[in-house]
């Protein structure tokens, strides 16, 4: 039996592009509570990342994208990828063979490059509104967005079968719901927190619903689309809800806030 620190570098080695060597096969036994809880790691790169963009650029737009390229070089770059490459395969009309070319081309197609843009200047523009609005709102808003993503990632993981018998989709088979939600309530307590210095136990209680309500939504919308048009999830999947989950609470946090 893997130890648990071996479970935790092979949830880490699978979900970020932190590089980590494993002395052994990788183990996504308890990857269903694991995965949510890398959202932390996401959290604090994006808030190093704003926190310096803010410093020498002031609050705005450019302290957005310097929190965005902390977060994506070392954790979401190749989910961002999973989310064009879906967009490609929703946009590439006809039969499954033709979205699953779509999903393995390693070009980006013209539904994939608006996909992709439309996500990235929504988070950008959000990002920017709430750091313009100081305070602890970004801040608590940026605890809670990678951890609701990834849960979303877990809810496709607890909800859809996977495209084949090998690859990513059968590694993550075996996740439960309950641990899945057990791992989330565990990650998003540092945005809870911060959300309930801000408007006291209500707010923190329906962060937490929120961020929630956000990874379900997106999971088992992207999930079950993919176990329509293409049989089962595939890795792609994970990334596509992973990215909407995070970009949920972003715009909902700076709709609230405005």
């Amino acid at each position: 039996m893997s130890s648990p620190l071996h479970k935790a570098a092979s949830v880490w080695s699978l979900m970020t592009r932190i590089p980590i060597a494993l002395r052994a096969e990788p183990d996504y036994a308890e990857a269903d509570w694991m995965i949510p809880t890398v959202g932390l790691g996401a959290a604090a790169a994006a808030a190093a990342g704003a926190g310096l963009g803010a410093l020498v650029f002031g609050p705005g737009v450019l302290a957005a994208v310097v929190a965005t390229g902390a977060q994506y070089l070392a954790f979401n770059l190749f989910h961002f990828d999973g989310l064009c490459d879906t967009a490609d395969a929703m946009g590439a009309f006809g039969d499954e063979d033709k979205r699953r070319a779509a999903l393995k081309d390693p070009r980006i197609g013209s539904f994939g490059l608006f996909g992709g843009l439309m996500a990235m200047a929504a988070r950008l523009g959000s990002l920017s509104a709430l750091l313009s609005a100081g305070g602890l709102a970004p801040w608590a808003a940026l605890a809670l967005a990678p951890v609701a993503g990834r849960f979303g990632a877990v809810v496709i993981a607890c909800s859809a079968k996977p495209a084949g018998r090998g690859g990513l989709g059968a590694a993550l088979g075996a996740a439960r719901p309950l641990r899945a939600a057990l791992g989330y309530a565990l990650a998003a307590a540092p945005g809870a927190l911060l959300f309930g210095a801000i408007g006291g136990p209500a707010a923190a209680g329906t962060a937490v619903l929120a961020g929630a309500a956000a990874g379900i939504a997106v999971g088992l919308a992207v999930g079950r689309w993919y176990e329509r048009r293409l049989g089962g999830y595939s890795g792609d999947a994970l990334g596509a809800a992973l990215e909407l989950g995070e970009l949920l609470i972003l715009c909902g946090a700076a709709a609230v806030l405005r």
